[in-house]
């Protein structure tokens, strides 16, 4: 059933492209079947999400991809969120999002299109045609990378056909957070929703229209910004609070794939706001939209192809050769296709303004200020990139480096723009208007710099952060007042200096320490206090546990728990740090290793020959042979997990047993298994090494725990302890930017609002006045449409 939807919601997804594409030609008469074939392509895809998602909650454990990536044990949230944890759920979820927002958009183009009076002013036909494009794409990479594939047709010399797992692999264990449930969906929507934009452009670009596009399409544009934004920053958390690597932002190559998209979109933001009042800068919007929604694809083309295996820890492996192929030739075509129109078009694009721009208006800094986001994504790009032309990766510090001056920039522009009128200010006026906002940014810098901040660049990029922050208040705050939707885009810009704030404290300024805690000893770090009171496990999960470290300052305290556990999944042991949140800053605890001390000295062990006696003590043991009852060729040989023992013979005190002494094998590394005596509770013995080649040898390690016990170091737990000041700004100002986004939204929804009710009067004029001889207005067949 799932693969016969697909292939329903291609044909038509197809068909639909087709039809527009007529449409666009003048059959306006096709509009109608065009819409029909985009909702069954919709609903089919729909449809088969919803079944793709009944197979996983079923356990379906016949189909690879449900066995692969979901489990029985699995609560039904995470259960959820394996329908996108691999490479063909999370193409499923691409086109599911993809066909859910089409939905939308058409409803929104049919609805803008009765307001205007000719065919010619319409957008429908060409959006439709480039976004069914799209969803066709989507759906064919579904069918070459099927999430409907058997086990039997994956594994066909391992699987007999029919057969059915009892259970599944399970999920990643660093995907087994809250967060799975809400970062991907979020991320993808932002992915998806810069699709709109880029088929507004195009179409502008085939229309020749370059006025009515910007207005249509600034609506998406913000609300992508907003989740694509969004959805980033929650990534960031997620990894900040679950992994344990101390940070938010690492610079990995997938991080920084879908970041370049994000800052493309906002500079086109910019710059349809400055065309919209101004009329100039119509190259740069619409290359910006196209560029955005190709990057996207790009992304998808860098994190997907495998390129980034061994670069990203979060890359995909490799898809195989008809999905990498495909994927070149989805970016190729809208890529070169993109460049193509601009190029074909580029002497109608000449700014349709006469009159000299001034440097002192709000429009020029605003252009400048794209050039600037630009130029700080062709950094990221670039360093993104750099795996595909060389083997190494760039380090981190060199986009920190490239874009410190940049984010300086950004942020006196942001600043000064403000203080600028449109198409021109005047001098006096805006000097006076400096005064203010520079005296106190400069006023905390030097108090900053006073007491802490001892790198210029950084005091630098603090003072204009707070100029920018300060100015954006102060507008904010005024027009909230009036009208908080009209107040949105300063709110978004408060919000990025916050975060730029935050940032600064909590990357540059966090202080770092490795520290290793020996059981109920207490030891200075950072200046708290840090004592190990031992592991727990964790209820409901006795197979991790939580390792209590107690965090003590002028006489206050707290308990931490970060979190260690053997991952079978892995094969490796899982670390999750644990934060106490004390408003200005954050006390960091991320798990390295637990040192604990040996059973054993070397005096206890001794060596036996099969056949072989020794008088240890109190014992007379005998090494019989090895039992290889629960031992594993094939799992040694794969790395897994196997058991091995050794059959010792032992006399105490008269009496005779036989027992059998074990020890765990996995990747050529041994657990040993400690053995108790029925006989005699004073001993308890060890296998500590075995030699089944040539002569058959066992080691036995003998530990009397009746005799005094020699010094030995005490369990250890090893930790990095940080100190990350200022970390909520960070949070914080994401909110503040994502809100600022929502009203500038609103703003532009409630304008629509008001429009349709005037246009709707200005309609119904027009048409009594151009009517013909029947009374019917002339434009009623486009009406109609």
């Amino acid at each position: 059933m799932g693969p016969l939807l697909v292939y329903v919601g291609f044909v038509s997804a197809f068909i639909s492209f087709i039809l527009y594409v007529l449409v666009s030609k003048g059959k306006i008469k096709l509009i109608k079947p065009g819409r029909f074939f985009f909702h069954v392509a919709s609903t089919m895809t729909i449809a088969s999400a919803g079944f793709f998602l009944y197979l996983i909650i079923s356990h379906q454990f016949q189909y690879t991809y449900v066995w692969e990536n979901s489990s029985r044990e699995l609560p039904i949230n995470l259960l959820i969120s394996t329908f996108y944890a691999g490479q063909e759920g999370s193409f499923h979820l691409w086109a599911f999002l993809t066909s859910v927002l089409g939905i939308f958009l058409l409803s929104y183009l049919i609805k803008r299109d009765h307001e205007v009076h000719t065919n010619k002013e319409k957008f429908e036909p060409l959006v439709m045609c480039v976004f069914t494009l799209i969803q066709s794409f989507l759906l064919v990479i579904m069918i070459i990378k099927s999430p409907y594939k058997l086990v039997w047709e994956s594994f066909p010399n391992d699987a007999a056909i029919g057969f059915i797992p009892e259970d599944g692999r399970g999920l990643n264990p660093l995907l087994q957070n809250f967060w799975m449930t809400i970062h991907p969906p979020i991320l993808f929507t932002g992915f998806t929703s810069l699709a709109v934009p880029f088929c507004f452009a195009v179409a502008a670009l085939i229309k020749n229209e370059y006025t009515r596009w910007l207005k249509l399409s600034l609506p998406w544009t913000l609300f992508g910004g907003m989740i694509l934004g969004l959805g980033i920053m929650l990534g960031g958390f997620w990894a900040y609070g679950v992994l344990g690597w101390g940070g938010y932002w690492g610079w990995d190559p997938v991080e920084n794939s879908s970041f370049v998209p994000w800052i493309i979109i906002v500079a086109a933001i910019h710059s349809m706001v400055a065309e919209e009042r101004t009329g100039k800068f119509k190259k740069t919007s619409l290359i910006l939209c196209l560029l955005a929604y190709v990057l996207v694809l790009y992304s998808t083309f860098l994190t997907r192809s495998g390129i980034l295996g061994d670069a990203s820890v979060h890359s995909f492996v490799d898809p195989g050769h008809e999905v990498y192929i495909f994927l070149v030739v989805f970016l190729s075509l809208f890529g070169a296709g993109g460049i193509g129109l601009i190029l074909y078009r580029l002497k109608s694009l000449r700014s349709s303004g006469t009159e000299h721009t001034s440097l002192l208006s709000r429009e020029s800094a605003m252009f400048v200020g794209s050039i600037t986001l630009i130029a700080a994504a062709l950094v990221i790009a670039v360093g993104t990139s750099w795996p595909i032309l060389s083997k190494g990766t760039v380090d981190p510090a060199f986009y920190n480096k490239m874009n410190l001056p940049l984010a300086i920039l950004i942020t006196v522009i942001n600043g000064i723009s403000i203080l600028f009128a449109w198409k021109h200010t005047e001098e006096k006026r805006f000097i006076a208007s400096l005064f203010a906002p520079l005296l106190i940014a400069g006023v905390v810098t030097i108090a900053l710099v006073i007491f802490a901040v001892h790198d210029l660049l950084i005091a630098v990029f603090i003072a204009t952060t707070l100029f920018a922050l300060i100015v954006n208040v102060k507008l904010a705050f005024k027009l909230f007042l009036k009208n908080k939707y009209k107040a949105g885009p300063y709110i978004a810009h408060l919000g990025l200096m916050v975060l730029f704030l935050g940032i600064i404290g909590s990357s540059k300024y966090s202080e770092e320490e490795n520290i290793s805690l020996p059981l109920n000893e207490p030891k200075e770090a950072l200046g708290y206090k840090l004592t190990y009171k031992g592991a727990s496990p964790i209820k409901g999960d006795e197979d991790k546990y939580h390792f209590n470290v107690v965090v003590e300052k002028d006489g206050k305290g707290f308990l931490l728990q970060p979190v260690m556990y053997y991952s079978e999944y892995s094969k490796g042991v899982m670390k999750n740090p644990d934060i106490a949140n004390l408003i200005t800053k954050d006390v960091y605890l991320s798990p390295m290793s637990l040192e604990v001390p040996e059973e054993f000295t070397e005096q206890d062990v001794h060596s036996f020959t099969k056949g072989e006696a020794h008088q240890v003590g109190d014992l007379r043991i005998k090494f019989v042979d090895f039992d290889r009852s629960k031992f594993d060729q094939e799992a040694m040989k794969e790395g897994r997990e196997t058991i091995i023992g050794a059959t010792l013979e032992i006399e105490s005190e008269g009496k005779k047993e036989t027992v059998v002494a074990e020890q765990f094998m996995a990747n050529g590394e041994t657990r040993r298994i400690p053995l108790k005596l029925s006989n005699n509770d004073h001993y308890t013995l060890y296998l500590a090494k075995i030699n089944v080649a040539g002569e058959s040898t066992v080691d036995v390690a003998v530990v009397d725990e009746s005799a005094p016990k020699p010094d030995q170091s005490p369990e250890t737990f090893v930790l990095t302890a940080s100190v990350k000041p200022f970390i909520n700004f960070v949070w914080g100002g994401t909110i503040v930017m994502v809100l600022g986004f929502f009203y500038s939204l609103m703003s532009r929804y409630k304008n629509f609002k008001k429009e349709k009710s005037g246009d709707g009067k200005i309609l119904h004029k027009h048409n009594l006045h151009n009517s013909n001889g029947n009374g019917k207005p002339e434009s009623a067949k486009a009406k109609h449409i």
